[in-house]
């Protein structure tokens, strides 16, 4: 009867997780603007036939085609056109995600901790993360990257940590291929799927060079593998953009991956900081202070616990998930970006090591308690751990909800057309047309161009511009946050008078959520929006 209730359990456990969110799926975190850029480009995709389009709402911010984000792309095009163009449809691809990966990982709990009660609690710390429901609604692609990463650390468990090299029958694919092809494919998902093969790379070695459980064939044909892919994807992109090895290498130099290998190792320590502290630009970043404390801890004594007791049945999962950690972090070294919503990627590999090391005790600690106190001390921290985790999501979830974007998209509905074109912030490019938004971004690039804000409002025919508070405050502060739409000051006040002279103010109204798009400002005011009507150029 337990039994079956167990098996029961995790479809209970996954159908709540997936109607729970789905109440407040457009709610938490803000809709941000990556969130309509990507999902934007996938529309206009759809609607030219073309994956080698670009954004519709950049005309001068400069942008190149690419292939390293087309599956993502594909899988937006297909939902987009069988659900309709919103916000909650391209939400409900991550959410859809990240229900599956809670699944994976209570299967992968499973065959490492060979325990039912284990894998429901792997699931339960895992869904109750903050960080984890995070990732689960925002529209970008870590949440497929955690898919793919769980995946192929289920089907490396499953399929190869028990008789890695056996010979394949005739005809039949090496596993070591399949698995290189499961993480390969994330090249077609977000760049940032080099971070989440990283882990790979170090197990292999770890078993090719320390016990000899895999051979040199087994290790080339999952790196070749991965090879394989990453020159499709880049032949791909040479057929959308002849220079498109020139253009991606620029675009990385502005994001600081080409930096000094010094001083990207620098950057980690203040990313660290950063989201133990909450500061961000216009991200959402969640209180995951209690998880620093926990992870922290659960590192340390996992390291002392390898070190220490080295006739350990389990040192060698702890090795390999320890491994897994240094990986990833390596992995934002030397990419150097430092994106705030790609720490999600260590998470679920802390929750396996938090489990391993409370099940796992040291034989020399067990050896002096007595088994049934040892059981009711590890229930205690379990139990500790789950209410920690829910009051702490909880707590986000009510300081960092927000249900006023319909609100804010029906403000703009009042007096603006969907198939006007307007000067806008990207957060509203949900109810405009495809092409008819033009982005902020583009007046950093005005000088450039050689174009004045005048002369860029009549190369686009511009009727509506919607003006977000936001930008007075930027400009007021400048320059700290020149780097959202370029220096304000060559165009802020041509502006200004262009409001004054060629425009009429015909809506204004206060949200406290979209008209700002600075995370730390967000829900401190209610930001005004105005709404002008180009009446001359």
């Amino acid at each position: 009867m337990l039994s079956t209730y167990r098996k029961r359990a995790i479809y209970v456990i996954l159908i709540t997780y997936f109607i729970a969110n789905l109440f407040f799926l457009t709610n938490y975190p803000f809709i941000h603007s990556d969130e309509s850029w990507l999902s934007g480009l996938s529309r206009n995709m759809l609607e030219k036939r073309d994956l080698s389009v670009t954004e519709t709402f950049f005309d001068l911010y400069p942008r190149n085609p690419h292939a390293i984000k087309t599956i993502f792309h594909l899988i937006q095009i297909l939902f987009i056109k069988g659900l309709g163009y919103s916000i909650f449809t391209v939400r409900l691809i991550s959410l859809i995600t990240g229900t599956i990966s809670l699944y994976l990982f209570y299967k992968l709990s499973l065959l490492l901790f060979k325990s039912k009660k284990l894998s429901l609690l792997a699931a339960v710390l895992l869904g109750l993360d903050i960080q984890y429901i995070y990732a689960s609604h925002f529209a970008r692609q870590e949440i497929i990257l955690v898919f793919i990463l769980i995946l192929g650390l289920y089907f490396f468990y499953n399929k190869l940590t028990f008789g890695y090299n056996h010979k394949q029958g005739k005809g039949r694919i090496s596993p070591h291929i399949t698995l290189g092809v499961i993480i390969g494919l994330g090249a077609g998902i977000h760049p940032n799927s080099f971070i989440i093969a990283l882990p790979y790379i170090f197990i292999y070695l770890y078993h090719l060079l320390a016990t000899k459980k895999i051979k040199v064939r087994s290790f080339l044909a999952f790196s070749l593998t991965l090879v394989v892919f990453a020159f499709f994807f880049i032949i791909l992109s040479l057929s959308f953009d002849p220079d498109f090895l020139q253009h991606y290498s620029q675009y990385g130099k502005k994001l600081g991956v080409l930096n000094p290998l010094s001083a990207k190792m620098k950057q980690l320590v203040y990313f660290y900081l950063k989201l133990f502290y909450g500061v961000s630009g216009t991200y959402y970043t969640p209180n995951i202070r209690f998880q620093f404390f926990l992870f922290g801890a659960v590192l340390f004594l996992s390291l002392g616990r390898v070190i220490l007791v080295k006739k350990e049945n389990n040192r060698e999962l702890s090795l390999a998930l320890l491994l897994s950690i240094l990986a990833i972090n390596t992995g934002y070294i030397l990419i150097g970006r430092y994106n705030q919503t790609s720490i999600i990627f260590l998470f679920p590999l802390f929750y396996l090591l938090t489990i391993d090391l409370i099940t796992n005790w040291p034989s020399a600690i067990n050896y002096r308690i007595n088994s049934l106190i040892a059981r009711k001390i590890k229930g205690i921290l379990f139990t500790g751990l789950i209410l920690t985790l829910a009051v702490n999501t909880v707590l986000n979830l009510y300081t960092s909800s927000y249900d006023n974007y319909d609100d804010y998209l029906k403000d703009i509905a009042t007096v603006v057309s969907r198939d006007a074109e307007v000067l806008a912030n990207l957060n509203c490019e949900y109810y405009f047309a495809n092409g008819k938004l033009h982005d902020y971004r583009n007046l950093g690039e005005l000088k450039k161009h050689g174009l004045s804000f005048r002369e860029y409002i009549i190369r686009n025919k511009i009727e509506y511009i919607i003006y977000p508070e936001e930008m007075d405050f930027i400009y007021n502060t400048r320059p700290v946050w020149n780097v959202l739409y370029g220096n304000l000051a060559y165009y802020y006040q041509e502006m200004q008078d262009f409001f004054q002279n060629n425009c009429l103010l015909i809506h204004e109204f206060e949200n406290e959520t979209y008209g700002m798009r600075i995370a730390r400002y967000i829900g401190k005011k209610n930001w005004k929006i105005k709404i002008y009507k180009v009446v001359s150029y």
